[in-house]
Formats: structure tokens, C-alpha cells, sequence
């Protein structure tokens, strides 16, 4: 057991356990400094909640030290938010992401990197304190505006993440050292530490997409219209990739465009090329299916008149890529769609 934390931050982290012990009380102390704190010609040290929102950082940022004082604008916008946030120059959080990383800063924290490393170690431990330090942001006045949930885990544990039924074990395994080598060759790193970051970075990715999608489709099957509003987390609606995750480049395999929301059987037809999706969002189904409604007894339930003739898309909502349904219609679909 790690000693225990201090009752309140002074200014400088004294253990490990200031991290790994966070209390919410402690948290909200931490955030009411931040707001207080003025610009200064030198820093002050980050607080745990600051190190605990940049370890997240990994999980959207890739390779934080390409972003340096002459491309730090090319950053993603949340580095640019955390750091205006923190009222920090915008490379100070990329500089100790690199720091947590492998203490690759000489003036860095010195429990930093041992705090990375139980981070990717217990993937869930990280989604408790990320909820903490977000929670006692918000008791304190700090906006969803100020601090978005960049990573959709605010009241999330990471055993609930969503979407992990998409990813084979097989695949996920074969992309996740696929990863992990590319991020190898660029720096080193121990190759059993690098693939544990690289699979939390994937599922915790994995969510954001499911969660996105199923919010772009405002949690309704895109293909009956089925929405079980009351019945949130039963897991009773899937996002459901429309070019499979495992042949999706990253960008893909997180791109809301790539995505539908739908109740499991239409998942299931839609992912085995049962029905597809043509160009004007016209719903096909394949010749098999159409006999099928005709012959076996309860599929017409199913796939009869309750198949919407087009795909639902509801007001404001972004419809689906045209190139991920076209792949959908050239590689999936048991059939042929003109237009």
C-alpha cells in the first residue's frame, strides 16, 4: 500500500500516493488553485488532476512530441482547452505528457512516470481517477465548455466500456502489435508496457466511436426505429462499424461517419451483408433474406414491412460516409445494389 496522501496540495507532489490516492476533497482543493492561478513567468508544478487529464491525453493525442512551440497549433483543440484551463503555455502539456511518458524532462515531476506506468498497468484505476478529477471540476464551477469529457467516460467504469463486442480477440490482438511496433520503431519501450497502452488507447477509442454514434442516431436503430430510451445500458441498441473495424485504418475505426446505430438484429444482418445501404439511403436486402421473409416463419417480424424502406436519420444528425456505405454495398453486401 502506497502511504497515504496529504490532506491537501502545497504545491508540490511529495508521493506517488498523491496520485494513486486522490480523494474528492483533495481534487476540488486542487481545482479551486488552478482557477485562482494567474499567468507567471515561471510555472507552478502541475497538480495531480492536471497529470491525470494529460495521462488522457494519450488516448487521442498520438505522439505528443511533434508538437513543439512552432506546431503546437496543429495540436489537437483539447490540448489547446487543457492548457488555457490550466493557464499554461500549450506546450507545457505536451511537454509532460512526455514526461509521464518516461520522464523525458529534466525539471519534470518525479513520481510522473511511475504514475504512468500504474495507469497502463490498471486501466480501470485510470477511469476512476479521470471521473474524480472531472467530478470535482464540476462541483467547483469548471463548464463542460472550459472541460469537455474528451474521452465520454464521465460516469463510466471501464468494464462498461461500449462496443467492446465488435473487437476480436484475434484482431485486436494483431492491431494492437501492429501499433505497438510502429510505436517502437519511432522511440523505445518495453514491448509488453507499449501493447498495454496501445490496447487501453484502442478501447477506450472503441467507446468514444460507439458513444458518438449512438448519439448521432440519438439512440435509435437507424434501420426499424426501435428506441429504447428508458433502457440505457442494457445494451439493447449497438454502433455498429459500416467498414469493419478490423480493416479500418485508425481514423476509420473511430470516424462517427463510419458508424449506425441499430437494435442487434439488424446488426447482425447488416454485419453478415443481409441488408445494406445504397448512396440515397435506401435500405436493400439481399435475395437470400428476401426468401427467407417469404418462407421461414417469423422473419417476416423482422425484416418485413418493420424495415424501414430508408435509413433513419434523425433531424441534425450526420448521415453516414458515402464511401464506408459503398464499401459496405462492394464488400459486405450478399448481393447487388444499383446506385
Amino acid at each position: 500500500m502506497w502511504p497515504r496522501a496529504t490532506a491537501g496540495y502545497v504545491g508540490r507532489v511529495r508521493s506517488l500516493s498523491d496520485y494513486l490516492d486522490l480523494t474528492v476533497e483533495q481534487a476540488r482543493s486542487q481545482w479551486s488553485q488552478i482557477l485562482r492561478r494567474q499567468p507567471k513567468p515561471r510555472q507552478e508544478p502541475f497538480t495531480p488532476v492536471e497529470a491525470i487529464l494529460c495521462y488522457g491525453l494519450f488516448q487521442i493525442v498520438d505522439e505528443p512530441h511533434k508538437y513543439g512551440s512552432a506546431s503546437i497549433q496543429n495540436a489537437p483543440p483539447i490540448v489547446l482547452r487543457l492548457a488555457e484551463l490550466f493557464v499554461r503555455p500549450p506546450t507545457s502539456i505536451t511537454h509532460k505528457m512526455m514526461n509521464l511518458e518516461g520522464g523525458a524532462r529534466n525539471r519534470g515531476g518525479k513520481f510522473e512516470p511511475d504514475f504512468y506506468a500504474e495507469m497502463r498497468r490498471d486501466p480501470s484505476r485510470f477511469t476512476q481517477l479521470y471521473n474524480m478529477a472531472l467530478s470535482a471540476a464540476r462541483e467547483v464551477g469548471v463548464r463542460p465548455l472550459d472541460l469537455p469529457d474528451f474521452l465520454m467516460l464521465e460516469g463510466i467504469d471501464y468494464s462498461d466500456l461500449l462496443g467492446q463486442e465488435e473487437l476480436d480477440h484475434q484482431e485486436l490482438s494483431r492491431v494492437v502489435t501492429n501499433m505497438a511496433a510502429q510505436q517502437r520503431s519511432r522511440r523505445l519501450g518495453d514491448a509488453g508496457d507499449t501493447e498495454r497502452v496501445v490496447e487501453q488507447k484502442v478501447r477506450i477509442g472503441q467507446h468514444r466511436f460507439a458513444t458518438e454514434v449512438l448519439e448521432n442516431f440519438r439512440h435509435t436503430c437507424g434501420f426499424c426505429g426501435f428506441a429504447p430510451n428508458r433502457l440505457r445500458g442494457y445494451k439493447l441498441l449497438v454502433a455498429s462499424h459500416i467498414k469493419p473495424w478490423s480493416v479500418c485504418d485508425n481514423h476509420e475505426r473511430v470516424d462517427v461517419l463510419n458508424g449506425v446505430a441499430a437494435c442487434p438484429t439488424h446488426d447482425a444482418a447488416f454485419d453478415s451483408g443481409l441488408i445494406t445501404v445504397n448512396g440515397g439511403l435506401r435500405v436493400h436486402r439481399a435475395p437470400n433474406l428476401e426468401t427467407s421473409t417469404r418462407a421461414d416463419p417469423g422473419v417476416d417480424q423482422y425484416f418485413g414491412q418493420v424495415l424501414k424502406p430508408k435509413l433513419i436519420i434523425p433531424e441534425q444528425a450526420e448521415r453516414p460516409g458515402d464511401s464506408y456505405l459503398a464499401w459496405h454495398r462492394e464488400h459486405i453486401f450478399q448481393g447487388t445494389v444499383s446506385g
